[in-house]
């Protein structure tokens, strides 16, 4: 896939020794005022995603451009920061497209991007900037660690103890994890309770209310069927119902028929891609 486009710097800070900037890519009719930002999940990155491309062609269809944001969080960030400053990342994101004129602004994550787009949702700054949130893949790492992660229990055992010793912000053994996590990220990631467990299936519905309290930007929430890291048990159609009765604020859902985890096979991404843009016309 190749895109071509203007990157942009969002957020500079060289008060330190250490200079960090934070950039996106803007692609399609960037003279448009609407634009989708997409936030990829661990280990994502720019362009890293399958269906990425034919989603640009489809935005660019309705007028819409499409931004890729690079968070502290991506590629291998992740385990060393958290969903709260994703969020921060994500208001000083918004308040540069402002500048640059976008009216519209609606976001899009694909897995643990979900959770950004849920954290957004709740407790960002800027939310209401924010037509809609789109969740793409938005499964329980919980319960998928749980089943398919080597000393699962071992390491979250460790990720505990240390929180408890005031080292949640150290790393976990190398063998953890395929990244470099701190055990305040993994037990979030893996924790009943963790910020990042806001998608399984197996929360109460007293759990689901509180988690959603406050959750009221327009959401639309999408399975995959064949998503090879939804870790459930239960129907997909029957747990998104289930969340939209018990948060108002999901107003569409879907589950992609043959779809994978990224939405690889052709079909399903142009399937994905109507989700989407039936989704924002509906906003605007």
């Amino acid at each position: 896939m190749e895109f071509t486009g203007e990157l942009f710097t969002y957020h500079l800070d060289d008060s330190s020794a250490i200079w960090k900037s934070l950039v996106a890519f803007e692609s399609g009719p960037r003279d448009s005022g609407k634009t989708v930002v997409f936030i990829g999940g661990l280990g994502d990155g720019f362009n890293n995603v399958p269906f990425l491309f034919p989603l640009y062609q489809t935005l660019a269809s309705i007028g819409w451009s499409l931004t890729q944001v690079q968070l502290s969080s991506t590629f291998n960030g992740y385990g060393t920061t958290n969903l709260r400053t994703d969020a921060k990342e994500l208001d000083q994101l918004i308040g540069v497209l402002k500048q640059r004129g976008k009216k519209s602004i609606v976001l899009l994550g694909h897995s643990t991007g979900s959770q950004d787009c849920y954290t957004h949702n709740k407790y960002g700054e800027r939310n209401q900037d924010v037509l809609g949130y789109i969740l793409q893949a938005p499964v329980s790492d919980r319960e998928h660690f749980s089943k398919n992660l080597p000393n699962f229990q071992q390491s979250l055992e460790l990720a505990t103890s240390m929180k408890k010793e005031g080292k949640g912000d150290e790393l976990l053994p190398r063998a953890t994890f395929w990244a470099p996590i701190t055990a305040d990220r993994f037990y979030s990631l893996s924790s009943k309770g963790g910020d990042d467990d806001v998608f399984s299936t197996d929360l109460t519905d007293e759990e689901i209310l509180r988690l959603y309290d406050n959750v009221t930007r327009p959401i639309c929430w999408v399975y995959s069927e064949k998503d090879e890291f939804y870790a459930s048990s239960l129907n997909q159609n029957d747990v998104m119902k289930r969340f939209q009765k018990l948060c108002p604020a999901i107003k569409m859902t879907a589950s992609i028929p043959n779809g994978s985890h990224a939405i690889i096979d052709p079909a399903a991404q142009i399937e994905f891609c109507k989700v989407v843009k039936d989704f924002i016309i509906s906003l605007e």
